[in-house]
């Protein structure tokens, strides 16, 4: 059972999965295009590019070696592979290619190389003779156009050794493939040259060079070991570096971490005083310094004063005051209080001797620091040369013992030296192109277009924070939902107005839905409901259709329903329905007019109280002992009172009617209301203690969320009409 249970709730998982794709589906097909697009265009117009490889065997050299020295076992480890691999991508290696293959005249490879019996042939060599001036265009010196050539040709190079073997492919990728296997050949020919180079080049001359610096470097060194000598002689200067390590420091810091400790302390008593001291001769204030009262003997003669105290007040419901135990009871009284200033007062004192010792100590250990860390620079300054000489006499050390055991080894690799690179497979000019891989890119393509336009839909549906169904509106707001109006496009209507669509079209799908609210609306109380505000957090949500729609299928139950224009700031009723507004429900409340208020609708048994004209002071009308007298009188000739008004967040006039009304019934617009708009406005109308009948979710694309099966009946009934007409 647990197992079906976790398989139904996967499946529910990829169904909503499902729907945020169907939703935004254009977004998905969107981005896929324009992925696929873009990429098959670069595919299609980019340049193909050849690859030519040469293979290369770099052997180790004199294995016999390591018995000689073991110092030269890292000589062969994977660092001297890496440093080969790098000597190839060079560009030392690279220059030699370009001088070695003349490139530098290749217009192949060069551009800039002039091309032979070009220059005057065709249109553009006749233009260029006519407008051809005196000055010609200034060139890059060659050296640098060659170092160019060769930044060029290491831009292509691959160097790509063979795993678990000494060789080395060699690559070179260039859009033409002739000259891209002539370049690969020509950089492991270059290669070769150069180590040969390195290596016999100037083995003799370093020896030579190693010799005559080694006998000046041993003087160096003697002149050194002399000059520190004399300093420490000349100083007195005995172990400095031990004496400065375990002396100075030890002490400064010590000094360092009481003088923290004492100033800690001096600011701590320098608190508890400062607090106490103004309360020497006030008692009941001393009693409210923490050390003052957490004082023992303190304590204990303010128990006493409670039991005393108490005893005053138990005796003096039997005796009078003038009785002889009141008396000695209040001299008792008297006489512990004044013991008990005594000892605050002595409290007071030790804390200003605590203070003024802890104040002496601190100002003796900045003495005692001060005076260290001046023995500590004194000190310091004595090490600082003598440090200076004795790293130069290191470093002389050092160096001397480097050039001798050097020049020992390079006399050594001198007369062993060999040779250890070979080429193995030539290049050969490649059949076919590397780049572009079409199939492979557009392939690609799609599979990034196709999870990056779903990861798309995605991050739109995670920052889109509006409505959508009426699961949101239960999960954020905690409200029931009373009814879910679809979206239907203004054609599908038959008049063309949705505000008297369950008039004009009462067997639309919209209709219905309005139908379903009513009933909703019926049945979401106890009580019956006489009369409710219809209402919304921001403008354009369509609570003005609704409530119209709504009164209308109220009216269709023929009950005597009333419609109230209560937006007194931005009313349309009048102009939905046709009416004329020069007298409406802001005169009654001004007390100018009361007769011809009420007006007859189109829509049997339904009435209506327009606006009126604009009133100055709506929130004041609207809160009045007026409106409340309009209720009564309403109330008692209709059977349902609807009340349009104004948006939640922008005015009070809402929340000030809706404590007069039966209920609230707020509309909320799927995919416009934001979560934080909506939580405001259901937040405005508790504040006020109104009672939220329901939510009205409108203007739902049934498609589009996925709830198209929410209205079956509806959008068949509906199409079936239209086959009839």
């Amino acid at each position: 059972m647990a197992d079906w249970e976790s398989v139904r709730e996967e499946e529910i998982h990829l169904r909503d999965y499902w729907k945020v794709i169907r939703k935004r589906g254009n977004s998905v097909v969107m981005f896929f295009a324009v992925v696929v697009a873009v990429a098959t265009v670069g595919t299609l117009t980019a340049t193909p590019v050849y690859r030519a490889s040469t293979r290369v065997l770099i052997d180790r050299e004199n294995q016999y070696i390591q018995n000689l020295n073991q110092g030269y076992v890292d000589f062969y480890s994977e660092d001297y592979y890496h440093t080969q691999y790098e000597l190839i991508k060079s560009t030392a290696v690279a220059y030699r290619v370009v001088k070695n293959l003349n490139l530098e005249e290749n217009p192949g490879f060069n551009p800039s190389a002039k091309r032979p019996g070009r220059e005057g042939r065709g249109l553009f060599g006749v233009l260029s003779g006519i407008f051809k001036t005196g000055k010609t265009p200034a060139q890059p010196p060659a050296e640098d156009q060659a170092l160019a050539l060769a930044r060029k040709i290491q831009g292509g190079l691959r160097v790509e050794p063979v795993k678990n073997s000494r060789i080395v492919n060699i690559s070179y990728e260039y859009r033409d493939p002739r000259m891209a296997a002539a370049i690969a050949n020509g950089v492991a020919t270059a290669y070769v040259e150069q180590v040969l180079e390195i290596k016999m080049g100037t083995a003799k001359q370093a020896v030579e060079w190693m010799s005559k610096k080694i006998d000046e470097q041993k003087k160096a060194l003697e002149e050194s070991q002399r000059a520190l000598q004399e300093y420490m002689k000349d100083k007195d200067v005995v172990e400095l570096e031990n004496m400065k390590e375990a002396l100075t420091p030890q002490k400064v810091q010590n000094l360092g971490a009481q003088l923290v400790m004492a100033e800690a302390k001096r600011k701590e008593t320098e608190a508890s005083y400062s607090q106490a001291k103004g309360f020497t001769n006030n008692l009941t204030g001393a009693l409210t310094v923490p050390a003052i009262a957490g004082d023992p003997v303190m304590q204990s003669l303010r128990t006493e004063e409670i039991k005393i105290e108490k005893d005053i007040m138990e005796m003096s419901k039997k005796y009078g005051d003038k009785h002889p135990l009141m008396i000695r009871l209040r001299e008792d009284l008297r006489a512990l209080r004044e013991k008990m200033a005594s000892e605050a007062k002595r409290i007071i004192t030790s804390m200003k001797n605590d203070y003024e010792l802890a104040k002496a100590r601190e100002a003796g250990l900045r003495n005692s620091l001060a005076q260290g860390k001046g023995e500590a620079m004194a000190l310091s300054e004595k090490s600082i040369q003598y440090g200076v000489l004795k790293r130069e006499v290191e470093s002389n050390q050092q160096m001397y013992d480097a050039l001798l055991k050097r020049i020992k080894e390079t006399s050594l690799i001198e007369e062993v030296k060999s040779f250890n690179i070979y080429i193995v497979d030539k290049a050969e000019v490649p059949k076919g192109p590397v780049r572009p891989r079409k199939f492979l890119n557009v392939l690609m393509s799609v599979i990034v277009g196709l999870f990056g336009g779903v990861g798309v839909a995605f991050f739109l549906e995670y920052i889109d924070n509006t409505f959508k169904k009426p699961e949101d509106v239960e999960e954020k707001l905690s409200l029931p939902v009373l009814g879910v109006i679809p979206f239907i496009k203004q054609s599908d209507i038959q008049d063309g107005r949705f505000e008297l669509v369950s008039h004009a079209d009462q067997k639309s799908s919209i209709s219905e839905a309005y139908r379903a609210l009513r009933t909703s609306l019926l049945l979401s109380a106890v009580e019956p409901i006489k009369s409710f505000a219809v209402t919304s957090c921001i403008e354009d949500e369509g609570k003005t259709t609704t409530a119209i729609n709504l009164a209308t299928t109220l009216a269709q139950m023929e009950k005597m329903v009333l419609l109230v224009d209560a937006d007194l700031r931005k009313p349309k009723v009048h102009s939905v329905l046709g009416l004329d507004n020069s007298v409406g429900l802001s005169n009654f409340l001004a007390r100018q007019v009361v007769q011809g208020i009420i007006k007859d609708s189109a829509v049997p048994n339904l009435s209506v109280i327009t606006s009126g004209p604009l009133p100055p002071n709506p929130s004041e009308l609207l809160g009045s002992q007026r409106m409340k007298e309009f209720l009564d009188i309403v109330t008692e000739k209709f059977d349902v009172i609807l009340f349009d008004t104004a948006p939640l967040i922008t005015v009070t006039d809402t929340t000030i009617l809706t404590d007069a009304v039966d209920g609230a019934v707020l509309v909320i617009k799927s995919g416009t209301t934001t979560f934080d708009v909506a939580g405001r406005g259901v937040k405005l109308l508790k504040d006020v203690n109104a009672k939220i009948l329901g939510i009205v979710l409108n203007s739902v694309d049934a498609k589009k969320e996925g709830y198209r099966y929410l209205y079956p009946y509806y959008y068949q009934y509906g199409a079936e009409r239209k086959k009839t007409m």
